[in-house]
């Protein structure tokens, strides 16, 4: 049974595991850092829920390593200097007053370039969610473009198929696989290159298996060979990717 599990504003997917045989409870982390909760077969959910608070300091620790993870970045105002990152490169991004209705972003693959109407020059609080709206949509459209790219790159090679890719916003989540659907976080586009490759290899691994079992692993394995270093990149600077 898939369940979440709310620490403040942290969402931790988890999942129950029932056992007639079993009297207490045992938390445990694979390798993918999903957590699993084995549970007497009579445990109520109110019950695994208590645990899980009793928990939370150690879930937190193991599943995202807090202490561990790179700051996260300073909220931005989108001016002439700042820096914004795409395929895990910073770029420098040059504001430019023009005569456009919405502000409108560009790469000219050496920086971004921001074109505003003048009233959207000032630095309140409408200019600023404008301007990161704009920005926003650029990695909306260039990971819609790039992303299935390299999904198609992949899934010959592991022998897989699928109905469908979606990029789109997942809250808790880098990725997912379900019935034949492909579901990619757009953040992912912030990110190297080689960390976009980890998780679509390991969402197209999903179609021929369920569960992260070492048949799983071997599959991701055979074409990301270092693909625990990648996991792990994306655990410590998973919440550098964001505008």
């Amino acid at each position: 049974m898939s369940k979440k599990y709310h620490i403040g504003q942290t969402v931790v997917p988890y999942e129950i595991r029932y056992s007639e045989n079993r009297e207490t409870f045992q938390l445990s982390l694979d390798e993918s850092m999903e957590l699993e909760v084995r549970a007497p077969i009579s445990a109520k959910i109110d019950e695994v829920e208590a645990v899980l608070d009793d928990r939370k300091d150690w879930i937190l620790d193991k599943l995202y390593g807090l202490a561990e993870q790179s700051d996260t970045p300073r909220q931005k105002e989108f001016l002439s200097g700042e820096k914004l990152q795409y395929r895990g490169r910073q770029y420098r991004l040059n504001v430019t007053e023009a005569d456009v209705p919405e502000p409108q972003l560009s790469f000219d693959g050496n920086e971004f370039t921001l074109k505003l109407h003048r009233f959207d020059a000032p630095g309140d609080s409408v200019s600023i969610r404008r301007k990161r709206q704009a920005v926003v949509d650029w990695y909306i459209q260039r990971a819609g473009e790039e992303l299935p790219e390299r999904v198609d790159r992949f899934a010959p090679k592991l022998g897989t198929q699928y109905d469908s890719i979606e990029v789109t916003e997942i809250d808790d989540r880098w990725g997912e696989y379900e019935n034949g659907i492909i579901r990619l976080n757009w953040r992912l586009i912030l990110s190297p290159v080689r960390i976009q490759d980890y998780v679509i290899v390991h969402e197209l691994a999903h179609e021929v298996h369920d569960r992260h079992s070492d048949s799983f692993w071997n599959t991701v394995g055979t074409l990301i060979p270092d693909y625990e270093d990648r996991r792990e990149w994306l655990r410590l600077n998973g919440n550098t990717l964001t505008v």
